[in-house]
């Protein structure tokens, strides 16, 4: 199954970095504890995120497994309403 050349992670690397990045932010930390009251949890998008590095550099079947689950969306709007914030 790792050696289909066909496969691709359902996003690229870019987009997973891209998101982990928003969320580990300053300005993401403060807008989600003051509507939420708590941390924003960021881990899955570094998981994402480095299994997407690892199939890319080793084409490993864990990292085609990890990844290969359906890609999490942010809610409607988190990027924009985040980025007119800036």
């Amino acid at each position: 199954m790792a050696e289909g050349g066909g496969w691709q992670p359902p996003r690229p690397c870019e987009a997973y970095r891209a998101e982990w990045e928003l969320c580990s932010s300053a300005g993401h930390f403060l807008r989600h504890y003051y509507v939420h009251g708590e941390r924003p949890a960021c881990g899955q998008w570094r998981r994402d995120l480095d299994s997407c590095r690892e199939w890319e550099e080793r084409r490993s079947a864990e990292a085609q497994a990890r990844a290969a689950s359906p890609p999490r969306s942010t809610a409607p709007g988190h990027i924009t309403l985040c980025k007119e914030g800036s």
